[in-house]
């Protein structure tokens, strides 16, 4: 079965709160489809019904995340020249990042968000490409916000990590010291991340501030157009045997045709030793929680049926359907706030999107040849949703 960070540039236009949202993996009936999420220093994913369509993948999380820190943790060399030095790997308005800075930069956020860039040669250099256009555009948003003097308190900031720590780890100071460790990050990374954070949320409210109010009629409509959008997908309690071979999973299957205990068979066989001892028991999944094959023949098979053998990345697989239950359409009652915060953030956003594609215009934006993005106007990677 497969596995089902975070636009800073991107602000929540409704909060200044820190490394608040989890993956969009997690989405509950609350998330906006167009929300941008948080940063976070661990994963916090929340349980709850997935709204279509699904979010952005992990990788682009991580790229984006880039935009909220890599221009904070290491110190930037200044370069009074026209002209990159051979060892550069962008530069913005005078400031130069050296390679090693920017690499060192991408190796401790995919520590810090769990995540590591492509090994593959062509997909790491589109990921250091966007890599490096996020850092560009994250300097830029640092001089605009000196500029305009958005500041954030150091209290402000030391008060949202306390949040954090009290909200994030139960084990107090004591477990949020070696999660430091574990990621080898400081706690002054930390701060300066949530810094930037705060500092980018407030530079987004004045930039959005015309936005117009969102009225229930709004919402109303809204709605209509987007009913599809909310709904709670059909999810199916199964459980599974998984076999080393096809003809082993033929006999599984056979014996459970004529009536073997599945539970029994599932203990004592099932090579996946995370659920045999639960007698095979997935609990309820949804269609694209599952590998596509295993879906397919899962989501095929009636109330009761088994299913199989087909193959997957761990083997082959017999199951059952246990119980269907249906996909069901939310109300606009049941969405309705979470409705008027999505449109409040598109209209902010649709605000948000043209000042910052023309800040990053407006500044003298230099890139190595290994690093220069397909279109170095653009905004980055990750920061439309």
């Amino acid at each position: 079965m497969k596995s089902p960070p975070p636009v800073l540039t991107e602000p929540r236009a409704d909060s200044d709160e820190a490394f608040g949202d989890a993956a969009p993996d997690g989405a509950t009936v609350a998330a906006r489809a167009a929300t941008p999420s948080w940063t976070r220093m661990v994963a916090a994913l929340r349980d709850g019904p997935r709204i279509v369509p699904r979010g952005r993948t992990r990788l682009t999380a991580v790229v984006a995340a880039l935009v909220v820190m890599l221009g904070a943790i290491a110190q930037i060399v200044v370069h009074e020249v026209t002209t990159l030095p051979a060892d550069a790997a962008l530069r913005v308005d005078g400031t130069t990042v050296s390679e090693a800075d920017f690499r060192q930069r991408i190796d401790l956020l995919a520590g810090l968000y769990g995540a590591q860039p492509p090994t593959d040669p062509a997909g790491r250099d589109h990921f250091e490409r966007d890599a490096a256009q996020a850092v560009a555009a994250s300097m830029v948003l640092d001089d605009v916000a000196t500029a305009q003097n958005v500041v954030v308190p150091d209290t402000v900031a030391q008060d949202a990590l306390n949040k954090i720590i009290q909200q994030k780890f139960p084990q107090g100071r004591q477990g949020f010291d070696q999660a430091l460790a574990n990621l080898k990050v400081s706690e002054g990374d930390v701060l300066a991340e949530i810094k930037r954070q705060l500092t980018t949320a407030r530079l987004f409210d004045q930039v959005t501030a015309p936005a117009p109010p969102v009225t229930d009629a709004d919402v109303a409509a809204a709605y209509a157009q987007r009913r599809g959008q909310f709904v709670v997908p059909e999810k199916r309690h199964l459980r599974n045997i998984v076999a080393p071979d096809q003809a082993t999973a033929q006999q599984i299957l056979t014996q459970l045709q004529g009536g073997a205990d599945f539970a029994g068979i599932a203990t004592a066989s099932s090579a996946d030793k995370s659920t045999s001892q639960a007698g095979g028991d997935l609990g309820a999944l949804s269609k694209d929680q599952l590998e596509p094959a295993i879906g397919n023949a899962a989501f095929g098979a009636a109330a009761g049926a088994l299913y199989g053998p087909v193959q997957g990345s761990h083997g082959w697989n017999v199951g059952q359907v246990l119980e269907v239950a249906p996909a069901q359409q939310l109300s606009l009652d049941q969405v309705r706030d979470q409705l008027r915060g999505q449109l409040d953030d598109e209209r902010r956003l649709a605000l948000w999107r043209p000042w910052l594609s023309q800040q990053i215009r407006a500044a003298d934006i230099a890139y190595a040849d290994r690093y220069q993005p397909a279109d170095p106007n653009a905004l980055p990677a990750g920061m439309t949703p």
